[in-house]
């Protein structure tokens, strides 16, 4: 088995795909803290409400159009990373 396929069937045995075909990893979960923590570089982080924070949270993801971009991205280099590497095949192969 080749190191590519047993990371894989390691990423599988995980279960980072739902059932509905979205990817769960841990690395895209953000949170207040996360919030506070910018806040705090204003210097308001003590002072705003859990209310604030919550909303600024789910603004950030409601406006998300730079992070999909950034997303789309990333998969199409991986995607043409991986068909270099032979990772994936193509019409041509």
């Amino acid at each position: 088995m080749s190191l590519w396929d047993d990371l894989k069937n390691r990423m599988m045995n995980k279960k980072l795909i739902n059932d509905d075909g979205f990817y769960e990893g841990s690395e895209l979960k953000w949170g207040m803290e996360d919030v506070r923590n910018v806040l705090e570089r204003y210097g308001i982080a003590a002072t705003t409400s859990k209310e604030d924070v919550e909303w600024v949270l789910i603004r950030a993801f409601q406006n998300n159009f730079r992070l999909m971009e950034v997303i789309d991205e990333t998969i199409n280099e991986t995607v043409a990373d991986m068909i270099y590497e032979g990772q994936l095949k193509t019409d041509e192969q």
